[in-house]
């Protein structure tokens, strides 16, 4: 017996002076970032002399069995990558270490120094992806002060950031039209992370909002990270949203499965793609647009109610997205009837005319609620919107979900009463008892549900635009276990065997 404590004693020795060396590989081995000063001052992430020969890059991408199951992918070639988006909109992209050379021999679309020192954003949804990887300052221009976010609204209420929204990127000029010198402007953008609608410097490609799911949509946090060299921080970040998914997911009542409609209304046409009247999505296939709401609702132990009304415009039904749209008050009353819960994906006036004001933005949306009474989530209060979490332009913080949806997922399962009591809603509104609408003023009515904050309020929470985390919201109830970092759970095993062997 002695010998095989001896035994197990030298075994423990090698385990442990291997993970020392792992311990001391991982504070050793990074990538080489950006850094800030407290006041956002950077110091750029570039090499002094490059060593071609060298792997810059040991923090990667996650590949092979781990990969991301978003359309792009990364590879590494020691100083540079090759970025590559695979989806409806291929691009491709080098990036080379700041500091090295360009290799030869190499197309791309694009080609870029990493780490990035100054980018726009195209939209407001991608933020929290930039927030999390701890690169705020790099955002120089966004299409629209849009965020929920304290930190990115403290940058906005200094003018550390610019408003591009009346802006326009001339391609001949490669200058942005509107900025007051467009030259000076357009010389503090590297690149421009832009969507299919959008034009920019170096444009960058991002297709988190084309995803089917989303968990394929939070994983462009990855795609971003690269431009970065922040792939580290990401890799810890993605890791814990998803355990958390999962976590709550599995967590959830499955004797419940109450039935869910997700849907949305217009009140008046914007055209053939967008009739007057209420929106039924399906859940046929993945590559449906509506397939992200069917996993979310799924994920929360419902049952998506997706069986289309018999006749309803069976000439709108679009094939292509898998909606059929502009169904009328009748049969959407009728195919919702014994729904639990109806969530609209709407909270907005600003586009209906006559509903620009805080009451005839109230009435509006009373009297587009009031079309489904007689439906069981009606009865029961289930009757939801997206309006709980405000911008203080009047957006909805909806929007970013897709950077950590498992608040959105708990946001659900609460709903479905498949568990999460003691979550707090972070996007879903009650429609009946909480509110309505898009235009309810914080000063007015500060009690309201959904009220919309001024800029300098959301600005006065944020203690540091540089140390300050990407906003988290949502129970903790799955958070304790997978909120724990790589580096303090091999702490804790090297200080469990440094005792183990001490005996």
């Amino acid at each position: 017996r002695r010998g095989q404590r001896r035994v197990h004693r030298a075994a423990m020795k090698l385990i442990l002076a291997a993970l020392a060396v792992c311990a001391v590989a991982s504070a050793q081995d990074v990538n080489v970032k950006n850094s800030y000063a407290a006041d956002g001052t950077l110091t750029m992430g570039n090499v002094a002399s490059c060593d071609t020969t060298k792997d810059y890059f040991p923090w990667k991408v996650p590949s092979g069995a781990m990969a991301s199951k978003a359309k792009f992918e990364v590879t590494y070639h020691k100083y540079y990558k090759i970025v590559k988006t695979t989806g409806a909109t291929p691009k491709t992209y080098l990036l080379v270490q700041r500091g090295c050379p360009t290799p030869a021999g190499v197309t791309a679309d694009v080609t870029l120094p990493v780490p990035l020192k100054g980018v726009a954003v195209a939209s407001a949804s991608w933020f929290k992806f930039f927030e999390a990887m701890g690169e705020r300052h790099a955002i120089k221009g966004v299409n629209g002060y849009y965020s929920t976010s304290p930190c990115m609204n403290k940058l906005f209420a200094d003018s550390k950031v610019t408003d591009m929204s009346l802006y326009s990127y001339n391609e001949t000029t490669a200058l942005y039209q509107g900025a007051a010198d467009p030259s000076a402007f357009t010389g503090t953008i590297e690149a421009h992370f832009v969507g299919s609608w959008t034009k920019g410097k170096n444009a960058v490609y991002v297709g988190a909002s084309a995803e089917p799911t989303y968990q394929a949509a939070s994983e462009w946090v990855h795609y971003i990270s690269a431009f970065f060299n922040r792939e580290e921080e990401v890799g810890l970040f993605s890791t814990r949203s998803r355990n958390r998914w999962v976590c709550s997911s599995t967590n959830a009542d499955v004797s419940v499965q109450p039935k869910v409609v997700w849907t949305d209304y217009y009140p008046a046409s914007y055209g053939p793609s967008s009739p007057a009247g209420w929106v039924i999505n399906q859940c046929s296939a993945e590559g449906d647009a509506a397939f992200r709401h069917c996993e979310l609702i799924t994920a929360a132990r419902g049952v998506p109610v997706t069986a289309f009304t018999k006749a309803s415009s069976p000439d709108l039904y679009d094939k292509g997205n898998g909606q059929l749209l502009g169904v009328s008050d009748a049969d959407m009353k009728a195919f919702a009837k014994d729904a639990d819960v109806i969530v609209i994906a709407n909270n907005y006036c600003d586009s209906f005319s006559g509903t620009g004001t805080v009451e005839t933005c109230n009435a509006h949306w009373k009297g587009v609620v009031a079309k489904l009474e007689g439906t069981s989530a009606h009865t029961n209060d289930k009757v939801f919107d997206i309006g709980r979490q405000a911008t203080p332009t009047g957006g909805s913080g909806y929007f970013e979900a897709s950077v950590m949806p498992e608040a959105l997922l708990q946001d659900m399962i609460k709903a479905t009463q498949a568990g999460q009591p003691d979550h707090e809603f972070v996007y879903l509104r009650r429609m009946i008892s909480e509110g309505v609408g898009n235009q309810i003023k914080c000063a007015d009515q500060p009690a309201a549900v959904g009220c919309v904050p001024t800029q300098a309020d959301l600005a006065a929470r944020c203690a540091s635009t540089v140390t300050d985390p990407a906003p988290s919201e949502g129970s903790s109830a799955c958070s304790a276990a997978s909120a724990l970092g790589a580096s303090s759970a091999l702490a804790a095993l090297l200080a469990v065997l440094a005792v183990f062997l001490s005996q």
